[in-house]
């Protein structure tokens, strides 16, 4: 399994891989090291692929949660992980005994499935990863163009590929394919991430309706509900504090998110106007008013 990314992309990872173990399978987790004393503590082997220091570097550069400069970090962090994360998964491959779990932009899984003729899955964890001439995913606050022609919407998705997406990551898979002798690939986002043998979506029907051109090999499972409830316990004052008052709205911008002060401020500020109780959730508590 190789999850990429941070807790919320690993964590369903980690509960996927107990439920394989219970069936009798051994699991093999490589994924950022920042994680090995999660899925150690699963039960599960662990290989690692960038460091911790390289994580908190990635996780503490603001263009990460700019709205335009942000895909540029995350699929410039993806490119240079194609040929590590590759030789990870090779460290731990055995011909005919594995079969490989990848997460949506593990593009170095894809690559080994496509190399070694592998088994393998793609899990998505959300539905807007997918494209359609129909219903489409809401990209942002006010833009949703799922009622426009057929030919807007694939002249939108062609220009997105075509100007942010390909130039990004394209040149870096080709580059490492080259060297694999492997074929060039193009529009990676639409069709070439995904599995051609299983995709796998972590959400329920009435979450993303699945649509008429959505690929052929996705099954859905509904939402993991796995949180280590057997391995964590709350803290005694998180416990009075919750028991004490009114259920408090709870505010989290993500595991990694360290330049979330303003996030932080409009929670508090939120909670004093309506006069409710808040919790806010954090890694980083400097980023905390």
């Amino acid at each position: 399994m190789t999850p990429v990314g941070s807790a919320g992309d690993v964590h369903p990872f980690v509960g996927l891989g107990r439920a394989l173990r219970a069936r009798g399978h051994e699991v093999v987790i490589v994924t950022g090291e920042t994680f090995e004393t999660l899925v150690r503590r699963a039960g599960l082997s662990f290989h690692a692929t960038h460091s911790v220091e390289e994580f908190d570097r990635i996780s503490k550069d603001p263009d990460l949660w700019h709205p335009r400069r942000g895909l540029r970090v995350v699929l410039g962090q993806v490119a240079s992980a194609l040929q590590l994360g590759y030789e990870r998964i090779n460290d731990v491959y055995e011909p005919g005994r594995t079969v490989l779990v990848g997460h949506s932009i593990s593009f170095f899984t894809r690559i080994f499935e496509e190399k070694h003729n592998v088994p393998a899955a793609t899990v998505h964890l959300a539905p807007s990863i997918f494209r359609s001439d129909h219903v489409q995913p809401a990209i942002a606050p006010g833009f949703h163009i799922s009622r426009a022609p057929r030919w807007t919407k694939r002249s939108f998705w062609w220009a997105i590929d075509r100007v942010l997406i390909d130039p990004l990551i394209a040149p870096h898979l080709n580059r490492f394919r080259h060297e694999l002798g492997l074929p060039p690939v193009t529009r990676v986002m639409r069709d070439w991430m995904h599995s051609p043998r299983r995709i796998i979506g972590l959400f329920p029907e009435w979450f993303g309706p699945p649509q008429p051109d959505w690929p052929a090999a996705l099954r859905l499972t509904g939402f993991p509900l796995y949180d280590e409830s057997d391995q964590q316990q709350i803290s005694p004052r998180l416990g009075q504090f919750l028991d004490k008052g009114t259920p408090p709205i709870v505010f989290t911008p993500g595991s990694a998110h360290q330049a979330a002060g303003a996030f932080f401020r409009a929670a508090v500020d939120a909670c004093d106007h309506l006069g409710r109780r808040g919790l806010l959730l954090t890694r980083h508590v400097e980023q905390l008013p």
